[in-house]
């Protein structure tokens, strides 16, 4: 997987809750895997990313449904972390069992988990973490164990940890990656906001910040949400298995040069589907618009089921002129075209012979573009985006840690 393709780009697929065969979620995962494959076959997506909480009870039985969809097609990349259900009733000895099979695959990438000494009074013994990092596509991404450090259980509840080991390793893997010129994305269950610790709180955050890492890409909401700072952009998606914010679906994540771009696909909505990459929408922008002379580069991800010959694309900027887009890799349609002052909606259409014609508008960041001051809580959502549908957002939190119901 270390290949590059000019555009970094992953599905992500929202907390499962695995709880019995027959729940209609079990069906959903199979389902959204059997497209996400599909689209990784034909290069079009690095890997799919599961996010945590993949077991309601964090139990071997709740897993086997897991590891039953995914035996389904082999040749998926699969990248996972755990989340608080992994540890639901105070062990984790059924989610250590599965991240050695996953992640200590091929397919996972060959990763083992490590052993710890932590400052634990409750329990001295040495704690098994499940982090590790991987360069795929030219960006450095590095996934975390938010849940092995802490206590959380049910009854207890969320106790959110990293420690000084993990913490550490982190650090280095940023500076690394920064002096080799790699971009970084960060893969974790939730907000550096809610780890328990206020130090490890800052800490993370800081380094998020400090580096300029481009995403970070979470769980744990059960909603759609984006939070861009202006250096990065905080990335939550949708649950399959405990859903009330919309159609179930998986989310595309994309990183194409400077830019960082995010899309909900839902499950519902047929093949084709386009994402933006290149220029930054306004509310995602960290650097301002590169027209010098006048001209811009478009790009844009398309997911199809069709050969790259069936598909055909165009934009228009504020409703004008078709401009057509050609292929520029096996993933991507490109287009240079003016952009005059004032101009304000760049849409991007794609059809490809089967389904309905699939759209994105996005309204370009502006040549003056200035990254705003560090917010007083950062790495949290207090600086999230309100409702944006052609993102999949809804932006009223309809989940149990905010707004939604008791699951």
């Amino acid at each position: 997987m270390t290949a590059r393709h000019g555009v970094f780009a992953f599905a992500h697929v929202g907390d499962l809750h695995l709880a019995g065969a027959d729940d209609r979620h079990v069906a959903d995962l199979r389902a959204i895997l059997a497209e996400v494959a599909g689209l990784h076959g034909r290069s079009l997506l690095d890997f799919a990313y599961l996010p945590g909480d993949l077991a309601e009870d964090g139990r071997a039985e709740q897993y086997a449904l897991l590891r039953a969809a995914l035996d389904a097609h082999p040749d998926l990349p699969v990248r996972l972390i755990a989340g608080d259900h992994d540890r639901q009733h105070g062990t984790m000895t059924d989610f250590d069992a599965l991240f050695a099979a996953i992640a200590g695959s091929r397919r996972g990438g060959g990763h083992a988990a490590r052993r710890h000494d932590l400052p634990r009074p409750r329990d001295p013994a040495p704690v098994t973490q499940s982090y590790y990092a991987e360069t795929i596509a030219g960006v450095r991404c590095l996934f975390l164990d938010m849940i092995s450090a802490g206590y959380g259980e049910k009854g207890f509840g969320l106790d959110f940890r990293l420690g000084p080991c993990q913490l550490a390793w982190l650090g280095e893997e940023l500076a690394q990656a920064e002096r080799e010129g790699l971009p970084c994305a960060v893969f974790a269950h939730t907000y550096p906001d809610d780890l328990c610790v206020p130090d490890e709180r800052e800490a993370l955050a800081g380094l998020i910040r400090h580096h300029g890492v481009r995403l970070v890409e979470m769980g744990h909401t059960h909603y759609n949400e984006l939070a861009p700072d202006g250096r990065t952009l905080y990335a939550a998606a949708r649950s399959v298995g405990q859903n009330e914010d919309g159609s179930v679906g998986y989310a595309v994540a994309a990183i194409d040069g400077p830019v960082t771009s995010w899309r909900f696909k839902p499950l519902d909505r047929a093949l084709p589907f386009v994402m933006i990459t290149s220029p930054a929408d306004r509310r995602l922008a960290t650097a301002p618009l590169d027209a010098p002379d006048g001209t811009i580069s478009v790009r844009a991800l398309v997911l199809s089921e069709r050969p790259q010959d069936a598909w055909r694309c165009h934009l228009r900027v504020d409703g004008g002129p078709a401009h057509p887009m050609v292929p520029d890799g096996p993933r991507t349609v490109h287009a240079r075209i003016p952009w005059r002052e004032g101009a304000h909606r760049l849409a991007v259409t794609v059809t490809d012979g089967t389904g309905p014609a699939d759209t994105e508008v996005i309204e370009p960041v502006g040549r003056s573009f200035v990254p705003p001051p560090p917010h007083a809580r950062p790495g949290s959502d207090a600086f999230r985006l309100p409702a944006w549908p052609e993102k999949g957002l809804r932006g009223d939190q309809l989940g149990p840690n905010r707004n939604g119901r008791d699951w």
